[in-house]
């Protein structure tokens, strides 16, 4: 009987763990700072620096909630309307020049 209670508790507490939700927000702790893994995972590129900005080197110029675009699962953000439209006519070169250059640290950084 005891085997069977320590089983059925068991079983609880390890589907409630597995449990996910598609919605990250769901598991994300209030506590977390910007370096937890759960914020990457929203998609927000280059903490929050001008995608088109960093791709060109420039990797201080920061970004706007007024200037942003969702691609392939990522968000990415701009200082400028002009500077989203750039970043938009070769939107997968920038996306890769932009990501090589957060990666090496930029030019300015």
């Amino acid at each position: 009987m005891k085997f069977l209670i320590t089983t059925l508790v068991s079983t609880f507490f390890i589907y409630s763990c597995a449990h996910h939700h598609k919605d990250i927000e769901h598991h994300h702790h209030k506590n977390c700072e910007q370096s937890c893994k759960l914020y990457h995972e929203k998609g927000e590129m280059f903490e929050k620096h001008c995608a088109q900005s960093v791709s060109e080197g420039d990797l201080h110029i920061k970004g706007s909630s007024d200037f942003k675009l969702k691609h392939s699962g990522q968000i990415y953000f701009f200082s400028s309307k002009d500077k989203l439209e750039k970043f938009k006519k070769h939107i997968e070169s920038n996306s890769y020049k932009a990501q090589r250059n957060w990666e090496r640290g930029g030019v300015n950084r």
